[in-house]
């Protein structure tokens, strides 16, 4: 490693220090849009290189501001860049649903989280076995005898050190996720004298519940920063958190199996300089026996998409551009084809608990969610929008295909020209893509061929889809929200919509019913969290939870327009027939369902699930049980202990 050390006079060293970065990205950012990935992360394994390395991150870079401090500006070489890691992820196999099974006294039949990926069970605040459910709230979890309904009662309330986020069940195991802050003295290498270690750290503790009346606390697994997301693929637990690196003294991060500390061998890190880094930690371990804990850091932007399929997991982030200096900005090439939006994706692979890096890739645009990410065959899709406010267009979508080596092999650009992506969803060789400025096209894509994706059809309607859920091979349910035009010629959202498209005839897809629940001001935790789904096609029933808005007109009013607000709670339940659209069976009140309850104090219903012909549907205050055949019916009604802190799902 070299280093150009300096200290020049201040009005000089501002411009000298902007010309150094810039020669510095020429040489490592890979050129935007290009088939070639960033060439791969570079690996430090001691506290003094991770120090050394962070000292590109002045405060010039970080904030723009200087100040007559001394600093260095060091540039990796090529020499370290890594070697590839040994481990190899095998080829995809193909996902095997879930068993519910059945439980001696519990119900023969019961729903789980919904998920993206089959067999890649995803961390929910509420898990359920057909008999009990598992609820976290606050500092609590409390866990309800709930089958059969008319008994359902309280069993346990266990208090949780720290705020609980989301929990696994696994037969008689729970794993319950918390952040807290805490002390551990360790002894770092080579030294004999143990140090404190204060930080913010995410508690993995398993319980077995064997025992539902009374929970053991089996083993505690914690890793540094905060809780962000977590899987389960069979026994094994993939769970990533997040913290800010301490600049000054930055260490490299140690995980914790009870009170031993497991030093982490290596910190990944991009081979180029960044505004902010944030330190992210990605940690495995079994849920029965005794296996040590397995993990991976890397220094990278603000996450904000993980992928996991059942060989690899594939954390994506938006690409945070050099600052210039002020005054500097610099003006885009007319010549230039691409956009300098894009975002980096990384791959690590995983078997039994075992995590490597594989490779590192980039793409143009930023991605929604992880439905913008799916694995088919080996290969990675993308879809993404791109925001190009110096072009024609302002914004259009993308969509990708990569090869395991993360390099672009097919694309389809410039979709929806002015349009942003609401909502994708990938389902074998076809995408189905949602974009929206004032109408509600739905693109079918094909990616039969991976080297030369294709636009088959598309449809255009009112309105937007949030997030889309297949029924079946040729049908698709889109749940978003309704939309006017205002006095001033804009567009606002209105009502909760819910659609079903047929899309048997892949270049003419057709609606075949639309719905729109509420006025503005409506909405349904659907819309943010796929969690809150729920769809079994054998008992014919799906059911959203909404929060309705219903404008009352003001009589005698001399301006129109005048209204006043009432506001439902509950659960709307339907039946879908593929062919003639949707029917509703009922609604389920939750609290008082009225705006009486409002909606940060709980009552909000953010999850459903059955067991038999039983639906329960969850609000951060209480548990409602009714019956499937007569909705009316009410059969268990039990309040738990909430926090009354707002739950922002939206």
């Amino acid at each position: 490693m070299y280093y150009i050390s300096m200290i020049p006079q201040a009005p000089v060293r501002s411009l000298l220090l902007t010309v150094i970065i810039i020669v510095v990205c020429a040489g490592l950012y890979q050129v935007s849009g290009t088939d070639t990935p960033i060439s791969g992360m570079l690996e430090i394994t001691t506290d003094e290189d991770l120090k050394e390395y962070l000292k590109n991150v002045t405060p010039e870079y970080r904030y723009g501001y200087t100040n007559e401090m001394y600093y260095d500006i060091a540039i990796p070489m090529a020499e370290m860049a890594p070697s590839p890691a040994s481990m190899v992820a095998k080829e995809a196999a193909s996902p095997t649903a879930i068993a519910t099974g059945s439980s001696d006294k519990g119900a023969s039949d019961f729903s789980t989280t919904n998920i993206q990926v089959a067999g890649v069970d995803e961390a929910d605040f509420v898990k359920n076995d057909g008999k009990y459910i598992y609820i976290e709230s606050g500092e609590t979890l409390t866990i309800v005898d709930a089958f059969p309904p008319e008994q359902g009662k309280i069993v346990t309330e266990l208090p949780v050190e720290g705020s609980v986020s989301e929990l696994f069940l696994a037969g008689d195991h729970l794993v319950v996720f918390s952040d807290t802050n805490d002390e551990h003295w360790y002894i770092p290498k080579g030294s004999a004298v143990p140090i404190p270690d204060y930080s913010r750290k995410t508690e993995a503790v398993i319980y077995d519940i064997s025992d539902r009346k009374s929970p053991k606390e089996v083993r505690t697994i914690s890793a540094p920063g905060s809780y962000e997301n977590a899987r389960m693929i069979g026994d094994y637990v993939y769970f990533i958190t997040e913290e800010t690196p301490d600049y000054s003294n930055p260490r490299m991060p140690i995980i914790y199996d009870g009170t031993e500390p497991v030093e982490i061998s290596s910190i990944w890190c991009p081979p180029y300089p960044m505004n902010e880094y944030q330190m992210h930690t990605l940690t495995s371990f079994p849920v029965t026996g005794s296996a040590q804990p397995q993990a991976e850091s890397f220094l990278l932007g603000y996450s904000n998409t993980l992928y996991v399929s059942p060989q690899n997991v594939y954390i994506a982030y938006e690409k945070q551009l050099p600052w210039y200096g002020w005054g500097m900005i610099e003006e885009k090439s007319e010549k230039a084809k691409e956009p300098e939006q894009e975002s980096v994706i990384h791959r690590f692979a995983i078997k039994d608990g075992e995590i490597a890096y594989k490779t590192t890739g980039t793409v143009p645009g930023y991605l929604l969610n992880q439905f913008s990410l799916d694995e088919n065959r080996g290969n990675l899709r993308v879809a993404t929008t791109v925001s190009d406010w110096s072009s024609d267009e302002n914004q259009y979508s993308n969509v990708y295909v990569f090869d395991p080596d993360l390099k672009i092999i097919g694309r389809l650009e410039h979709l929806a020209p002015e349009e942003k992506i609401y909502s994708a969803r990938f389902m074998g060789d076809l995408l189905y893509l949602v974009t929206f400025k004032q109408t509600d096209p739905l693109f079918v894509i094909d990616l039969s061929n991976p080297y030369q994706p294709g636009l088959l059809g598309e449809l255009k309607i009112p309105g937007y889809s949030d997030y889309l859920h297949p029924y079946d091979e040729t049908h698709l349910i889109g749940i978003g929200k309704d939309t006017m035009e205002n006095e001033w010629g804009g567009i606002i959202p209105t009502g909760v919509k819910i659609a079903l498209f047929d899309v048997s005839n892949v270049n003419n897809p057709q609606l075949v019913e639309s719905i729109v629940i509420g006025e503005k001001g409506s909405d349904s935790a659907v819309l943010s969290d796929h969690r809150a789904f729920l769809l079994d096609k054998e008992r014919n029933i799906m059911a959203i939870p909404i929060r309705e808005v219903v404008h009352i007109p003001v009589q005698g009013s001399k301006y129109e327009g005048s209204h006043t607000e009432e506001t439902w709670q509950g659960t709307y339940v339907f039946g879908i027939n593929p062919d003639t659209g949707f029917t509703e069976k009922g609604r389920i009140k939750q609290g008082t369902g009225t705006s009486g309850d409002e909606w940060w104090y709980g009552s909000t219903v953010l999850r459903s699930l059955f067991m038999d012909d039983v639906l329960y549907t969850i609000s951060r205050d209480r548990i409602v049980g009714s019956n499937l055949k007569d909705l009316t019916q009410r059969l268990m009604d039990i309040g738990i202990k909430h926090d009354d802190r707002p739950t922002y799902y939206y």
